[in-house]
C-alpha cells in the first residue's frame, strides 16, 4: 500500500535529521498543562497519541515564551522558567519513542495575552480584533494595549531564545517560530497592527527588524544545528493587512535564518478571518496550497502546507505536484490518531473522517480538547489507543434501541468489548436523524462520517434488527443485561393557529428536497440548523428571513466558535435577516404573525414557513423501557436523554458501554 503513496512516505533529512515520512501533525493546544505551564500526563499521551500513529512530527502547540505577558491560553506551557524542562523532556520522550520528530511552537500573543493586574503590550497600542468584539459584546471598553518599549523589545528577544535553549535542554532537535495568525511576531511584521515611527515600525524592512531579531538571537543561543521551521500567514485576507508579495520579501530576508517555511493564512485576532486558518465544513479541502505553491516557487526551502488536508490521498497529491514538501494536519488526526498507520496497511476504509465541525476548538477555550467524532481523544491515560478499549471481565447481552449515531457507536463500542449486541432499528435502515443533517450540498464532510459510521456497524459483530419498533414485550423476551435506549428525538412543532397549512415545513424535510420552498421564505428558529436550512436557500435565489424567540445571544448557540464567527458572515454575504426577540404567534393566508418582546404585533408576509424550532425528545419511548431491568443496567443517550448535538450522541454512545 506504502507505493501508492510513495511521496508520503519518502524520508527526507534535514540538517542531520531523518523525518521518516512527510506528515507533521500540526501544532494544537490541547489545553492540558497545569495552572503554572507545565506539562500532564494527559498531555504526554496526546501528543504521544500521534507519534504512535505514524506521524513524523508531533509539533507541540502554542507555548508561551513569557508566561506572565505572552500567554494567550489557559493551560499553556510555560517556555520561561527552567522548571518546565523536565515535564518537557517526559512529552519528547513519549513522541520520539515512535521515531518521530518532537518539536514545539514557541509563540507571544502580544496585544492578545490576558494580563491579570496589568495591560497586554504590542507592536503598538491597538487592542485585537477578538478584544474589540468581546468588548462590544459585552457593552464595555476595550482593555487597553500599551507600545512597547525597546527595553520590553529587548526582554522578548531574550525571552525566545531563552525558551528555545530551554526546549533544546530538554532535548528538542527542532522547533516552530510562530509568526502567523496576528500574534506578536506578525503585531510587528503586519502594517495592520504595527503604526511605529521607530526603527521597529514603517518600511518592510524596519518592521521585519523585530522577528529577525529574534531569530538572530535563538540562532545565538542555539546554535546553528537546531532546526527552525517559521510560521507565517501568507496573506492575512483583511484590507491594510500583510499580503502575498511583502511576506514573499520577508521570507527571502530570513531565509538563511530558517530550514522549513510553514505556510497558512488568515488572522487568529479577527473573528471574520479566522476561517482562513481553522476551515469550517462550509470550505472545500486542501484550502490554502495554493499559498505553499507561491511560497515554494520563491524560495529554495522546504515547505510546509496545511489547512484541511483531510487524508493522505490529499497529502499524496499535493506532494506529487510539488506544491510542498511537508503536510501538516490536526483535526484528521485527532478524529483519528492512527489514520497514517491504518493507511500504510491497506485500511483506509477503517479511519475515522473528520467532519470540521470545530467542536476541537471549542465550546470553551480552557477546556482539554475532544472531539466530535472520536470518543477517545484527550483520553489518553484512560485509552492510549482504540484497541486498548478494554474487553469486558463478562460477556452480557446488550440490546440497543435506536440506530442513529448514538446507538451506532455504543454498538461498535460494545463488540469490540466483545458482548453480544443486538441493535434495534424502526427504520430499513441505519442514521437516525443525522441523515436530515448531511442532506445539504455543503454538509459532504458529514455526510462521509454517516456513511463511515453505518459501514463500520454493518460489518461488526452487532446483530441488527431492521424495521422494529421496540416494545416492552420484546425487551422481556430478550431479558438483557443491558439496555441502551438510544430512540431520538422528534421535531418540535408549535401549537399555533394554521401550523397545518401546506406551505408550513420542517427544515429537515426542505433540506432533504422531500418539499420545496417558495421564493419568500421565512424560517422560525436561529440555531445551527435554522441558519444552515436559510443559507442554502438564499443560495437558490429565494428571499429569507429568520426569526428566533431569544436575544441575539441564541443565534448559533449550538455552533462551535469558529464555525459561528464564518456563518455570521455568510448570513451578511447572503443578505439574509435575523429578527430576535419575536415570538410567532399565528400562520395566516399571507405568512406569519408574531409579537415581538415589546408586545407589538407584526406580520411577515411568506410563502412558505420552515420550522427549525429544536427537538424533542422521544420520552413516552423511553419511559415505556426504562424500568424493564434493573435501572442501574438501563443507559438513556443521545437525544432521547437531551437534544443536543452529534459530539454528545457519539460521546453518549461510547461511555455508555466502555464499562459494562
Amino acid at each position: 500500500m506504502k507505493s501508492n503513496y510513495k511521496h508520503v512516505f519518502s524520508p527526507i533529512m534535514i540538517k542531520g535529521v531523518e523525518f521518516k515520512n512527510r506528515i507533521e501533525m500540526a501544532p494544537t493546544l490541547p489545553f492540558m498543562a497545569t495552572p503554572d505551564g507545565m506539562a500532564t500526563q494527559d498531555m504526554i499521551e496526546y501528543y504521544r497519541s500521534f507519534a504512535r500513529g505514524g506521524a513524523a512530527i508531533v509539533t507541540v502547540g502554542d507555548s508561551a515564551v513569557n508566561f506572565a505577558y505572552g500567554k494567550n491560553h489557559e493551560a499553556q506551557l510555560n517556555l520561561g522558567t527552567d522548571e518546565v524542562i523536565t515535564s518537557l523532556n517526559k512529552v519528547l520522550e513519549g513522541i520520539t519513542r515512535y521515531g518521530a520528530t518532537a518539536s514545539i511552537e514557541l509563540n507571544h500573543g502580544g496585544s492578545n495575552t490576558f494580563v491579570r493586574g496589568s495591560h497586554p503590550y504590542s507592536a503598538s497600542a491597538l487592542p485585537s480584533g477578538n478584544e474589540e468584539y468581546a468588548a462590544a459584546t459585552e457593552g464595555r471598553l476595550p482593555i487597553e494595549v500599551k507600545e512597547m518599549t525597546h527595553d520590553q523589545i529587548s526582554d522578548v528577544i531574550q525571552d525566545y531564545a531563552d525558551a528555545a535553549q530551554r526546549c533544546m535542554i530538554a532535548g528538542f532537535k527542532m522547533l516552530m517560530v510562530h509568526g502567523a495568525h496576528g500574534h506578536l511576531l506578525s503585531q510587528f511584521l503586519s502594517p495592520l497592527t504595527n503604526k511605529r515611527c521607530d526603527r521597529w515600525g514603517g518600511s518592510l524592512e524596519n518592521r521585519a527588524r523585530f522577528p529577525i531579531a529574534v531569530l538572530d538571537a535563538i540562532r545565538k543561543k542555539c546554535g546553528q544545528g537546531l532546526i527552525i521551521e517559521y510560521r507565517i500567514s501568507l496573506d492575512e485576507k483583511t484590507p491594510g493587512g500583510l499580503k502575498p508579495d511583502e511576506i514573499i520579501k520577508f521570507l527571502k530576508m530570513i531565509e538563511d535564518k530558517i530550514d522549513i517555511v510553514h505556510v497558512s493564512a488568515g488572522l487568529l485576532t479577527v473573528p471574520e478571518l479566522m476561517h482562513h486558518l481553522i476551515q469550517p465544513y462550509y470550505l472545500p479541502h486542501m484550502y490554502n496550497v495554493h499559498y505553499a505553491e507561491m511560497v515554494k516557487k520563491n524560495l529554495n526551502l522546504p515547505v510546509t502546507t496545511v489547512g484541511s488536508i483531510m487524508n493522505l490521498d490529499n497529502a499524496e497529491k499535493i506532494l506529487s505536484d510539488g506544491y510542498a514538501d511537508f503536510i501538516a494536519m490536526a483535526r484528521p488526526m485527532l478524529a483519528d490518531p492512527e489514520m497514517i498507520r491504518k493507511t500504510a496497511f491497506g485500511k483506509q476504509e477503517n479511519i475515522r473522517p473528520c467532519i470540521r465541525c470545530n467542536w476541537c476548538t471549542g465550546p470553551g477555550f480552557a477546556f482539554s480538547v475532544r472531539c466530535s467524532v472520536n470518543p477517545t481523544t484527550g483520553r489518553g491515560i484512560e485509552f492510549p489507543t482504540e484497541e486498548a478499549i478494554a474487553r469486558s471481565n463478562k460477556k452480557k447481552k446488550v440490546v440497543i434501541v435506536g440506530g442513529g449515531p448514538a446507538g451506532m457507536q455504543a454498538a461498535l463500542t460494545a463488540t469490540k468489548r466483545e458482548h453480544d449486541v443486538i441493535l434495534y432499528e424502526m427504520k430499513d435502515h441505519l442514521g437516525g436523524m443525522l441523515e436530515y443533517a448531511c442532506k445539504l450540498p455543503f454538509k459532504k464532510d458529514m455526510r462521509r462520517f454517516l456513511e463511515w459510521l453505518i459501514a463500520q456497524t454493518e460489518k461488526s459483530e452487532a446483530t441488527i434488527r431492521y424495521n422494529t419498533e421496540v416494545t416492552a414485550d420484546i425487551i422481556n423476551q430478550e431479558k438483557p443485561d443491558a439496555l441502551i435506549i438510544a430512540v431520538g428525538a422528534t421535531p418540535f412543532i408549535p401549537n399555533v393557529p394554521g401550523i397545518d397549512r401546506p406551505n408550513v415545513q420542517w427544515a429537515g424535510d426542505v433540506d432533504s428536497g422531500k418539499v420545496k420552498a417558495g421564493k419568500n421564505v421565512i424560517v422560525v428558529g436561529a440555531g445551527l440548523m435554522g441558519v444552515e436550512t436559510a443559507l442554502a436557500l438564499a443560495q437558490q435565489g429565494k428571499k429569507v428571513t429568520v426569526i428566533e424567540m431569544m436575544g441575539p445571544d441564541a443565534i448559533l448557540k449550538d455552533s462551535s466558535w469558529y464555525n459561528r464567527n464564518y456563518l455570521r458572515a455568510w448570513l451578511g454575504e447572503e443578505k439574509i435577516q435575523i429578527i430576535t426577540n419575536i415570538k410567532m404567534e399565528a400562520i395566516t393566508d399571507t405568512g406569519i404573525r408574531a409579537i415581538d418582546h415589546n408586545f407589538d404585533w407584526k406580520d411577515y408576509p411568506a410563502d412558505t414557513i420552515v420550522l427549525a424550532m429544536g427537538m424533542e425528545s422521544r420520552k413516552d419511548k423511553v419511559n415505556e423501557l426504562r424500568r424493564l431491568i434493573p435501572e442501574t443496567e438501563v443507559s438513556i443517550i443521545g437525544d432521547c436523554y437531551e437534544p443536543r448535538n452529534l459530539f454528545s450522541a457519539i460521546h453518549d454512545g461510547f461511555n455508555s458501554v466502555v464499562e459494562i
